[in-house]
This record gives structure tokens, sequence and C-alpha cells, in this order.
């Protein structure tokens, strides 16, 4: 069992205290890994016994979709308010709703862009967006135009260098 969250720990001075404070963190972290599965267990039990339970309600919700389906399509003219798609029946909505209106390209966009850039009037929908090759750009600062694109204000810029603790893997040990 782990210590309580309220333990305090001081900055090591000696290797031996850091040492002793790195194999600590090292058994609280396979502490934490043996929790971590117990609850994805206790989780992936408790979804397998709601899945037994519902599948036969989803299963019964379907055929009754399947059959009331092609009864609506006959009545709903006579059945809806003026002017609605939609009503409450038995607890329920019934109806129907139109989606989203899409935009329909027939062929390659490539093509439509093409032919629209050509046209004074087409530009406004499909205009040019230039877009920079980062990764060449980043090659060529240590290239022959390292300078110039030094003068146009691109560099590289090294990583920024970040602590790194973790527990060091091992096999046939919890959470590994």
């Amino acid at each position: 069992m782990s210590e309580t969250a309220a333990t305090k720990h001081r900055q090591p001075r000696t290797l031996e205290q850091a040492t002793a404070m790195l194999e600590r963190f090292a058994v609280l972290d396979g502490e934490r890994a043996g929790i971590e599965a117990e609850r994805n267990d206790a989780i992936a039990k408790i979804n397998a016994a709601a899945d037994e339970q519902l599948v036969p309600i989803v299963q019964e919700m379907d055929a009754i979709d399947e059959k009331v389906q092609p009864w609506w399509a006959k009545v709903a003219a006579e059945l809806l308010p003026a002017k609605r798609k939609s009503m409450e029946l038995g607890g329920c909505i019934i109806g129907s709703r139109t989606g989203k209106t899409v935009l329909a390209i027939a062929g390659a966009e490539d093509t439509l862009i093409s032919a629209l850039t050509k046209l004074r009037w087409g530009k406004v929908f499909a205009p040019a967006k230039p877009k920079l090759d980062k990764t060449a750009l980043l090659k060529a600062t240590s290239g022959p135009k390292a300078q110039d694109l030094a003068k146009l204000g691109v560099t590289a810029k090294a990583g920024e260098e970040s602590f790194v603790l973790a527990r060091a893997e091992q096999t046939g040990t919890i959470g590994s």
C-alpha cells in the first residue's frame, strides 16, 4: 500500500538519497499502474454486464422502428399538424427532419479549383493559399541558403530541454 498523498519529500542532497527517492517513485508508479489496471478491468466487466442487458432492448427498439417507419410514411400527412414535420405520439417524437444543406461537387475538387481560378468571378471561391514547407525550410537552414533565410528571419530553433521522470520498464512487473 502506498504512503499517504500528503507525504512530504525533500530535495535529495546525495546520490543515495536521490536513488532512494527514485526507487520510491518506481514503486509508486507500479502501484498506480496496478490500480489503473484493476479499474480498467472493473469498467470492462461493468460495460459487458450493461451490454448484455442492453442488447435485447436495442434489438426490440430496432424492430419497432423497422415496422413503424413504413406505417408513418403512409399516415404522416393526415396525422401531422399543418406545416409540421414531426409530432409527439405515444411518448415519442415521430416524423422527419431535413438535414443540413451541403455542397455537392461533380468530379474532382482540384479540377473545380483550376476552373474557378481561370475565371475572374471564380477566384473569390478558390483563393490562392500559399503554405510554407516547414520541413524543407528547417533542412535548408543548415544548407547553402542558410544566410539568405536568416535575412528573412528564418532560422532553426533548438528544442527546449525539459525534465523527464518516468518508471523504467521492467519486464514481468506490474505496469510493464
